[in-house]
């Protein structure tokens, strides 16, 4: 079972088809060469409303920092960042010091929602 769960909730500066296709880029470079402690990248985008979410299940913390500093600079992150706005960011597991430092470092203006341990629950695989 994964250490660390995250939703993102995005705003859609372009259309749901521009966010699509920029994610599905993305996802395809973390799933090729990114972070192995990456356990699942899912996006969801409406259809109705310009939102989307995502759902991010990390092995460990360290992994959520491993992915970012990674993918940060490369062209597939950037161009999801054109098309969508990072509004909030909740953490499902912890939310440690390391994390809260590269936070700190980085430009993320999302809202941080934390604080949520896990109460019960299993993973099929």
């Amino acid at each position: 079972m994964p250490e660390l769960t995250i939703l993102n909730h995005y705003r859609l500066n372009d259309t749901a088809a521009h966010f699509t296709a920029a994610i599905a880029a993305l996802a395809a470079r973390v799933q090729r060469c990114g972070e192995p402690g990456v356990l699942s990248y899912r996006f969801f985008v409406s259809g109705v409303d310009p939102v989307a979410r995502a759902v991010i299940d990390y092995a460990t913390p360290q992994a959520w920092i491993g992915h970012h500093e990674r993918s940060m600079l490369w062209p597939e992150m950037q161009a999801l960042h054109r098309v969508a706005t990072l509004d909030e960011v909740t953490f499902l597991g912890p939310l440690t010091d390391d994390i809260q430092a590269w936070l700190a470092k980085s430009s993320l203006t999302a809202k941080v929602h934390s604080g949520f341990t896990l109460a019960a629950g299993f993973a099929r695989t």
